[in-house]
């Protein structure tokens, strides 16, 4: 085929694309990694926050707002999330979770201003009462015994 067939396939719009810094997810999900690790260090020692920080507490409620190298980075479409105190430590544990999975890649390459629209459930697998916890303790304590009496040899 002769040069000029080709020539259509010439698009000079596409240099943006290669002009792009390519992002190691890796290496990009660092600060936030960090950052999640540093608010929860934080947030165990009683802290309620600071007003540069990524959260503070206030009447049981925390007032999350995730910042990446000077970057907000949007949660479920929003810049600042709100959530009981109780469940904090849970949903930084399931955030922690997102973010090695990749599920904020997206955002961190666009500098949180991305399409990508992160959800985090809003309860948490595990985050159970306590009342429910001692049940299901109590049941699966019957149900070894009842095991036990199974395998128990006929003399």
């Amino acid at each position: 085929m002769p040069l000029k067939d080709y020539l259509g396939v010439i698009d000079n719009a596409l240099k943006h694309v290669f002009d792009r810094k390519a992002v190691d997810p890796t290496k990009a999900r660092r600060p936030l990694l960090r950052g999640i690790d540093r608010t929860l260090a934080q947030f165990k020692t009683g802290s309620t926050g600071t007003p540069t920080g990524w959260y503070r507490v206030k009447n049981g409620v925390v007032a999350l707002t995730v910042k990446v190298a000077g970057d907000t980075l949007n949660i479920n479409g929003e810049a600042t999330n709100h959530l009981p105190a109780e469940h904090f430590e849970a949903f930084l544990g399931s955030m922690r979770a997102a973010v090695e999975a990749g599920e904020f890649d997206k955002e961190l390459a666009n500098k949180g201003h991305g399409d990508a629209e992160v959800q985090i459930p809003k309860r948490t697998p595990g985050s159970i009462s306590p009342e429910a916890a001692k049940l299901r303790g109590v049941k699966a304590a019957a149900t070894r015994k009842a095991n036990r009496e199974k395998t128990k040899p006929v003399t």
